[in-house]
């Protein structure tokens, strides 16, 4: 018997060391979880035969230094007078195959497109991205566009997966600044997208994360017309959490759902440009 209890302290102390060395793993760890930076641009909207401009981005950081980040400027083939802000998602960078498609579909629908790489993504300086960083790259590219595109309601921001809570962050601080939101295949929060992982359900990951996309929190507050679309397909985030982020969200709102659609290639269903007609009907109210 007393083998026995022995046995059964050694185990539950085995399991509560395990426990402590994972949470302490996830909580130094997690920006090399969430970020997925690659420097290397497998592809450039040349590529794509558009033509478009290098940019170098000046960003001021909170805690006082200098960094420039890397940016595309894509004059629309045939313009129709709006300018969309494209925010990538947290895997590669700008020049990945399935973002070159999407701000080339933007292009030759008529939409001038600024696209960026966020803090050590692609050409972008910095080591290590973090989510405050996001943001202040976010409001240097928001910078470039309002020289580029002076009317506050020719501007729509676009995010899609991690760049879509990027895009209500700056939405919600900047709501007199853009003429509506296009968001894609995004998230709740971060702490959402954990218990995803029967692994991280075990763990106190909402006591853990530092970087923690409040798009739940945030979207209440965002007085733009906003559109979620979201593939019913998706293996990376559901779609239940654009559902939810619709619900949340104020008038005028709509949400799409593109039956067969995953993750990254939304893009290429018909619904994506009808999708980008009814939130300009939307913004016309």
């Amino acid at each position: 018997m007393k083998r026995l209890r022995r046995g059964a302290a050694v185990a539950a102390l085995l399991a509560a060391l395990a426990w402590g060395a994972a949470s302490t793993f996830v909580y130094f760890r997690q920006g090399s979880i969430i970020y997925l930076p690659t420097r290397e641009l497998a592809r450039t909207p040349s590529d794509a035969g558009l033509a478009y401009e290098d940019l170098r981005l000046p960003v001021r950081r909170a805690g006082g230094t200098n960094e420039t980040i890397h940016a595309w400027w894509l004059p629309a083939p045939q313009p129709n007078g709006h300018a969309v802000l494209f925010l990538h998602g947290n895997a590669r960078n700008m020049g990945a195959s399935a973002n070159i498609e999407k701000i080339s579909a933007l292009a030759r629908a008529g939409f001038n497109v600024l696209t960026l790489d966020y803090r050590s993504y692609g050409g972008s300086d910095g080591d290590a991205p973090y989510e405050a960083a996001l943001y202040e790259d976010a409001d240097a590219a928001f910078a470039e566009l309002r020289r580029r595109a002076p009317e506050p309601a020719k501007r729509i921001l676009h995010g899609h997966s991690m760049g879509g809570a990027i895009a209500i962050d700056l939405g919600a601080r900047q709501p007199r600044e853009f003429g509506a939101a296009f968001i894609e295949a995004t998230f709740t929060t971060m702490a959402d997208m954990s218990t995803l992982n029967p692994l991280f359900r075990l763990l106190p990951v909402d006591t853990l994360l530092t970087e923690r996309f409040e798009s739940a929190r945030k979207i209440g507050g965002f007085a733009l017309p906003i559109l979620f679309i979201h593939g019913t397909d998706d293996a990376r985030i559901p779609a239940v959490m654009s559902k939810q982020l619709f619900a949340l969200a104020a008038e005028p709102k709509a949400v799409v759902l593109v039956d067969g659609a995953g993750h990254n290639n939304l893009h290429g269903f018909s619904q994506y440009a009808g999708a980008y007609r009814l939130l300009l009907e939307m913004v016309k109210k």
